[in-house]
């Protein structure tokens, strides 16, 4: 396989979530990086992508686009079908056909709870809920469509971000907002990853150019969102106190995954999740 230049250009879908900041941050240096949001395109017309990919011709193609959590897709199935397994096939066949690499992202969702210990990439996915079974369905159609693709599977994420609609900005948000008090869900446990850390080792996959597939992108260790939310008060010396609770006493309506820390069998642990968490919370003030 021929290893990639410095000078591809990168089309960035998603460029202002959580994840596409992050690539951008780290990747504008060396590459030609254009992004798009969904002020440019919606995803779910699929006429829309197919111009703008066919209008950039991207080396690269990076799709951080997707609908986003465990009720929000239970809510919506049609949509989460559309945006998480019928437009990654879609980008799946516009990389086969004008052969760029395509780089997507999944999720710990695609697991169940019955394993106990880490997952890494040759698990067996057992999704739980309509988001876990529609990003399975987009990895499936990646798998067996594209040529040139990785695949990366993310956890719980912590990180730069401009929306406050995951986990961890929802509860710093709660802090300043005056909350001094957060009960916090100790029954689901993944594996917290920072988003500057992944951007890097992508970075480092792409230029090594490491055999195309399906890899498991984590910090190292596990926690419970308790744990991540105590160790970030800490972090930051906030007066805030930390409570546990369960999932159960939240409103809910899809099946929680509870139980999904990952790791990797096909690359190195990156740093603990502690360590990569400090950087991030030095970073807030």
């Amino acid at each position: 396989m021929e290893g990639t230049k410095l000078t591809n250009k990168i089309l960035l879908l998603g460029h202002t979530g959580k994840m596409g900041i992050a690539l951008n941050d780290t990747l504008k240096y060396d590459y030609e990086v254009i992004g798009k949001n969904s002020s440019d395109f919606n995803a779910i017309k699929f006429d829309e992508v197919k111009n703008i990919v066919k209008e950039i011709k991207p080396d690269i193609l990076i799709n951080t686009v997707a609908s986003m959590g465990i009720d929000t897709c239970e809510k919506d199935p049609v949509k989460a079908l559309t945006l998480n397994t019928l437009y990654p096939k879609l980008l799946a066949e516009l990389s086969r056909d004008m052969g760029f690499l395509l780089i997507h992202f999944s999720t710990d969702a695609v697991f169940n709870d019955e394993k106990n210990e880490l997952y890494v990439e040759s698990d067996t996915p057992k999704p739980l809920n309509v988001y876990g079974f529609t990003k399975y369905g987009g990895d499936c159609f990646i798998q067996a469509i594209a040529k040139k693709y990785y695949i990366f599977r993310l956890p719980v994420l912590f990180g730069k971000a401009i929306k406050n609609n995951q986990f961890v900005e929802k509860m710093l948000q709660k802090i300043k907002e005056g909350s001094k008090v957060i009960r916090v869900t100790s029954d689901i446990v993944s594996s917290p990853t920072y988003n500057g850390d992944i951007a890097k080792e992508i970075k480092r996959i792409i230029e090594s150019s490491l055999p195309y597939g399906l890899y498991h992108i984590v910090n190292e260790g596990k926690a419970t969102l308790f744990e991540i939310m105590q160790e970030i008060v800490k972090n930051l010396n906030l007066d805030v106190k930390v409570e546990k609770a369960s999932y159960k006493e939240f409103p809910y309506v899809g099946i929680k995954n509870t139980n999904t820390p990952m790791t990797s069998e096909k690359i190195r642990p990156m740093r603990p999740w502690k360590e990569a968490l400090k950087e991030y919370t030095n970073n807030l003030n």
